[in-house]
């Protein structure tokens, strides 16, 4: 097959890391995969460049100015990269992406297929011919607004469990040491993008009440977002400044980062399904989620990691304490949080239905669809 995966995106995060693992993995199978994505002026997040992103993944890919959604430009660009490159299926991730791509779809009559990553509005998908969706919440968002099931197809987020397993090395990157310093210390953390709906300020509420109880605690953000000034100021105003560390973006020390961590909380209020709390998972970590969106498909309370009710300060902080007082409880669970990974969510899974689901809706040869 000749697939084109595109993508416009306003930072790297988890669609931008699934487009690359599932590129990889279909170019493994003996696709050929083409790359096109739109290329952001990031000024809040310099350090955010989908060029170098993308250019770290080893596989070729073309950055193209994206104007609006339905910019008669922007088609025409991707009409004629499609046409020149004999595309047979265009897959998209993110608006833009989806209703520009599905439009070049229906001029090129080729199939169409966009992966929805969060809990999304219908707008976007009413010309794409399928959807993946990333977990089951995802899928229920879409009926609920109306779209028919038969486009809706479930494929969940994969990993490279290779890549994030429990003998992963230690923090050796510059920037990430020092705040790691106290090795005796307890380290809980959290991967997300600095915006209300990761519930950031419940993490920092959590804090302040965990470290009444356990003084040499430490907490990790890594993300970036418009919030962090803001969240800044929380973390002071709720007397915790000192023993709350903001990362920023950490790339290429995730692994790294997961590493140093007794616990990884994941406080949304909306969500699909995070890659970073698979990647978490299969690390061993003990994982604390409130029941947002994806999450609880992955998580079974008490089993391979924790579920709280969303916006439950007091619930993410008496799990931080279990968590502390529990360590040979917690090292089990974690051996069974990395199995549930293994067995469910790693690339390979995801990358064998999501080439199953494009075999079956393109044209086998001579039929008359």
């Amino acid at each position: 097959m000749r697939i084109l995966e595109f993508i416009t995106p306003s930072n790297i995060g988890g669609a931008e890391n699934y487009l690359v693992n599932l590129s990889k993995k279909l170019k493994e199978k003996g696709h050929e995969v083409y790359i096109l994505s739109s290329n952001p002026r990031n000024r809040k997040n310099p350090d955010l460049s989908v060029a170098e992103f993308l250019s770290k993944s080893g596989l070729p890919f073309k950055l193209m100015n994206i104007g609006f959604k339905y910019s008669p430009l922007a088609i025409l660009k991707v009409l004629y990269f499609s046409k020149k490159n004999n595309i047979e299926i265009i897959h998209t991730h993110l608006s833009k992406a989806n209703i520009i791509g599905a439009v070049v779809s229906k001029i090129l009559r080729l199939k169409s297929a966009a992966t929805a990553h969060g809990l999304n509005k219908k707008s976007q998908y009413k010309y794409v011919g399928h959807i993946i969706c990333v977990s089951n919440a995802v899928k229920e968002n879409l009926l609920s607004q109306g779209i028919s099931e038969e486009k809706l197809h479930v494929i969940y987020n994969g990993i490279d469990i290779d890549k994030f397993n429990p003998n992963a090395e230690g923090l050796h990157k510059k920037g990430l040491n020092a705040a790691f310093k106290n090795e005796a210390g307890f380290n809980v953390g959290i991967i997300a993008r600095l915006s209300y709906e990761k519930g950031v300020d419940f993490f920092l509420e959590a804090a302040r009440l965990t470290l009444n109880k356990i003084p040499d605690s430490k907490f990790f953000i890594a993300g970036n977002g418009f919030l962090k000034d803001e969240l800044i100021k929380k973390a002071d105003s709720l007397g915790i400044g000192n023993s709350v560390y903001f990362l920023g973006f950490v790339g290429d020390n995730l692994v790294s980062f997961i590493n140093e961590l007794d616990a990884v909380v994941f406080p949304s209020l909306k969500e699909g399904l995070p890659l970073s709390l698979i990647e978490s998972m299969s690390m061993e970590k003990v994982v604390i989620v409130s029941d947002a969106g994806g999450m609880p498909e992955v998580v079974e309370d008490g089993k391979n990691g924790f579920i709280v009710k969303s916006g439950d300060i007091e619930g993410i902080y008496q799990k931080i304490v279990f968590v502390y007082n529990n360590k040979t409880i917690m090292e089990k669970m974690g051996v069974e949080a990395r199995k549930t990974v293994t067995e469910k969510f790693n690339t390979d899974i995801m990358a064998d239905k999501t080439e199953d689901l494009f075999k079956t809706i393109l044209p086998a040869p001579l039929s008359h669809s």
